[in-house]
């Protein structure tokens, strides 16, 4: 198990959970009400989808959490979708909500490209190659989730660097 609060990925679901739970409840009209609880049922999902796969007992269960958590921001941004053109979003508040859900989006996708590449070998980096990123010192041998651990954790950083570059890039 881990500490989900210490996830970047989690950080910016749960963020995005609450900047479109704010954005919504501006809107008032009785018919937009029940795609704006849809909306914040589908932000919130991806989150708690999070928070599941970190008090996962195996590795595999962590990954499933994370396809789940994935599939999770795609049904997030069909309903973001849906309701610009259902007129409950408008273009502004849906074009910042979107670009988020497409890096969360991108977020999740390396974390579960680096899970499964760490999974390849029964959760274990293959023994013919060496495991990507910096070397990791604790023993993995016994303890998949120790290594979906230190995969998460280089993915997040990796995550975490090349958004710094991006925003750098940007001045």
């Amino acid at each position: 198990m881990q500490d989900y609060r210490k996830l970047d990925v989690w950080t910016k679901a749960h963020e995005l959970a609450l900047d479109l739970h704010r954005t919504v409840l501006r809107t008032g009209a009785a018919a937009e009400v029940e795609c704006a609880a849809d909306l914040r049922r589908a932000a919130l999902d991806v989150p708690a989808t999070i928070v599941r796969g970190c008090e996962a007992e195996t590795a595999e269960d962590f990954a499933r959490a994370m396809r789940e958590a994935s599939t999770a921001v795609d049904a997030l941004a069909y309903r973001l979708f849906f309701a610009r053109d259902a007129g409950v979003l408008g273009g502004v508040p849906y074009a910042k909500l979107e670009a988020r859900t497409q890096q969360l989006r991108a977020m999740l996708g390396g974390l579960n490209r680096t899970v499964r590449i760490k999974m390849g070998a029964g959760g274990r980096a293959p023994a013919d190659r060496a495991p990507a990123g910096p070397a990791v010192t604790e023993d993995h041998s016994t303890s998949p989730s120790a290594a979906v651990r230190s995969a998460v954790a280089r993915a997040m950083r990796t995550v975490r660097d090349a958004d710094s570059s991006l925003r750098e890039s940007r001045r």
